[in-house]
């Protein structure tokens, strides 16, 4: 609870921006009247359960964003080239806005979660009967889906085997839910 009162001294102060890191951005969130929708403690148990559920999946894409960087040298390069880093004064942290301008280290990233999402498959239960490639599947019955057989679609992704972050610009913007590294829809990982 310290660091929450810390964190609000300096957002008070404005020695801290609203956008640094997500308790600054927890305590910002306000009613209309003003009030703070958060309690401290409610501020300290969002963070946690980001920090516990996002370990693995952030670990998971990091070691793979890696393992691309090092085997790609041209795709190396172009996010060094790009980092934000270097416009910073020592010791000055990056905010979002700074991570918005990152655009070709985001699309990188978001082929790693192609080629390798951290999450593999999860469960949904059927909520009214439909018929697909000719069999009835009735409600409440559970399915799997796969994010690699999405990923991993020739009809979706050309030459899906290849690594390659440009399939991500704007002008090849993906069809809805072909990236689904998190889930998708109401039920979307919050990690996302």
């Amino acid at each position: 609870m310290d660091l929450i009162h810390e964190k609000r001294v300096e957002l008070k102060e404005q020695r801290a921006s609203s956008q640094q890191d997500l308790t600054t951005c927890l305590i910002k969130i306000r009613n209309e009247d003003g009030s703070a929708v958060l309690s401290g403690e409610e501020i300290v148990d969002n963070c946690i359960l980001v920090m516990l559920a996002g370990h693995d999946t952030s670990s998971i894409l990091l070691t793979f964003l890696v393992k691309h960087l090092a085997e790609d040298p041209s795709v190396h390069a172009a996010v060094v080239n790009e980092e934000i880093a270097k416009s910073k004064a020592y010791g000055e942290l990056l905010t979002w806005d700074d991570l918005a301008k990152m655009k070709y280290t985001w699309r990188v990233a978001m082929e790693t979660l192609r080629v390798a999402p951290p999450i593999f498959c999860n469960f949904r239960t059927i909520v009214k009967d439909f018929e697909y490639g000719g069999y009835l599947i009735p409600k409440e019955w559970q399915i799997i889906w796969a994010a690699c057989m999405t990923h991993m679609d020739e009809t979706i992704f050309p030459d899906p085997s290849k690594f390659d972050p440009t399939r991500f610009e704007q002008q090849n913007p993906a069809p809805p839910y072909s990236l689904v590294a998190f889930g998708g829809g109401p039920r979307m990982c919050p990690g996302n």
